[in-house]
């Protein structure tokens, strides 16, 4: 294979289906409000989570308890060059899982060979959820693993050569992933855990130059997650994990749905059919909309069964030298997915779930090697096309369960936080003469922090009668709410709680403004409290 090709040009095919198809979908959905959570700090320096001085110097150190303000300080820099837009936002996370495709093969091709390296990149690349989730990042996972990748390409050069800078830059870059999530603790511990099982005389024989050299540049990159948990006393932990054996089974639907690419249909885009459906406006769009229609039930991959194989196979092989290898990559995604269903509030949805990838489309791409390898030599060349061809079919699977959602996107449109609404909403309240805005609902609150080219003097109200600072933002004629529309609720209930209390200072709404997305669809209200009977209306 390696003859035929570059071997710098077989990664590249896979990457470019990745960022072209990343293109492709990038323009359609809102800026989701957890999908800009590294704005906050930006926007407003006095709200951040957890601060440190240095030399007088303020820096943001953690915007949440488990999540550094590594992508706050890359954000920074960025948009010291780039325009507030969606293009800002996304493209440099689709480049960073470009980057995260590339190590891949790195890692594989040195552990493997580049047949198996071919499979897991081809795989990885055309993953719709792998896709989505480093494009939207509302995890946030794209940094999780580039790190996680580029410490483990790191790491096997170290293995092969014994150079104590690839260790460094190792466990420099899982600390640094430690401190942008601190569930970068569920791969390291995952691969600790399957080295260990797999490979335990390596462990003894590694472990000491290991922990001597690789310990304190681990700790030097999760630096600032230490100073926090240090002054914080180990709140990351304390606040972000309880047992609860009791979700197991209920989270894994959300294992299975992340692997076969169903977990966002009705969560980011509107499932058909919708009222108003939106005619493609370009050939690219038509195209998509034309294959949609052609191919109906595209929503799910084939890669169930994918991996159903690849587990026949790792019996098939137990006899062979890939077993470790595939052993450890299955200890692995074991581990990690135990760590998450066991624990409060994680595991059940598709940004927890693919953390563990890349290791499951690895697992994939040893697997058809060894047996590629293995049975090429019994039953001639049959068995390594039939398994490239069933890696292709794989990978077209996949790339019709994107375009399902791209042409979702195009036709029905993005719904709930993802809404294309905030685009308008964002330039109508930019426009509208109010001294404070008041921000009713979840999802849209760091949209309308990001896309305004003013400043918007923003607040959430808390509805309560009895606060004077309420009675304050209902009573004052320039101040202005916006809300979801009713049927767009996030909160439910959130319009109505502060309805009441309004009514309780005698004051009710007189909606001035609605705002559509593309679709047509009402999506946000723009209102204003008025004393009773002064003509207020919903």
């Amino acid at each position: 294979m390696s003859k035929r090709w570059p071997l710098w040009l077989m990664p590249g095919f896979p990457a470019l289906i990745f960022l072209l198809a990343g293109l492709a979908l990038l323009p359609y959905p809102g800026l989701q409000h957890d999908e800009l959570f590294f704005y906050g700090p930006i926007s407003s320096p006095d709200s951040s989570y957890y601060d440190i001085n240095i030399l007088g110097t303020k820096l943001t150190c953690m915007v949440m308890s488990y999540s550094g303000a590594l992508k706050t300080w890359l954000y920074q820099a960025i948009l010291l060059v780039f325009p507030a837009n969606r293009w800002t936002v996304r493209v440099p996370v689709l480049l960073t899982g470009i980057g995260t495709i590339l190590l891949t093969w790195a890692w594989v091709r040195r552990t493997s060979g580049a047949r198996a390296a071919a499979f897991s990149t081809v795989l990885l690349a055309t993953d719709t959820l792998f896709l989505m989730t480093d494009l939207f990042d509302w995890g946030p996972v794209a940094l999780q693993h580039i790190l996680l990748m580029g410490g483990l390409a790191a790491a096997q050069i170290w293995l092969a050569t014994g150079s104590r800078r690839m260790l460094r830059a190792a466990c420099f870059l899982w600390g640094l992933g430690m401190w942008d999530k601190a569930l970068m603790v569920w791969p390291l511990s995952g691969m600790a855990v399957a080295a260990v099982c797999v490979y335990p005389r390596e462990v003894l024989t590694r472990i000491r130059p290991f922990v001597k050299t690789g310990a304190v540049w681990f700790l030097l990159g999760a630096l600032p997650l230490i100073w926090y948990n240090v002054s914080q006393r180990g709140v990351t932990a304390t606040a972000n994990t309880r047992f609860e054996p009791g979700g197991l089974a209920e989270k894994l639907p959300a294992l299975r749905m992340t692997v076969d690419g169903s977990m966002l249909s009705g969560y980011m885009v509107y499932n058909d059919p919708v009222a108003t459906p939106r005619r493609p406006e370009t050939v690219w769009e038509a195209a998509s909309a034309a294959v949609h229609r052609a191919l109906p039930g595209q929503r799910k991959n084939g890669m169930i069964l994918g991996y159903a194989l690849g587990l026949l196979l790792l019996v098939l092989l137990w006899r062979t030298p890939v077993r470790s290898r595939l052993l450890f990559l299955l200890i692995t995604c074991v581990v990690m997915w135990l760590q998450m269903a066991l624990n409060h509030g994680t595991g059940g949805s598709s940004h927890h779930v693919i953390l563990m990838w890349p290791f499951p489309v690895v697992f994939l791409g040893i697997a058809f090697d060894g047996a590629a390898s293995h049975y090429g030599g019994v039953l001639g060349g049959r068995v390594p096309a039939l398994l490239a061809a069933f890696a292709a079919v794989l990978g077209v699977q996949n790339l019709l369960t994107t375009n399902d959602y791209l042409a979702r996107f195009i036709v029905n449109g993005a719904r709930g936080g993802w809404t294309d609404a905030v685009y308008p909403l964002a330039e109508t309240m930019s426009n509208l003469p109010a001294a404070w805005i008041g921000v009713a609902d979840w999802g849209y609150l760091n949209g309308l922090r990001f896309l305004p080219e003013k400043t918007l003097k923003l607040f959430e109200p808390d509805p309560n009668p009895a606060e004077p600072s309420f009675r304050t933002q209902v009573t004052a004629p320039d101040f202005v709410f916006v809300r979801h529309t009713p049927d767009k609720e996030i909160l439910p209930g959130v319009n109505e709680k502060l309805r009441k209390a309004a009514a309780e200072l005698g004051y009710e709404e007189k909606v001035e403004q609605t705002v559509a997305d593309r679709n047509g669809r009402p999506v946000f209200e723009i209102f204003r409290f008025r004393k009773h009977g002064t003509g207020a209306s919903r």
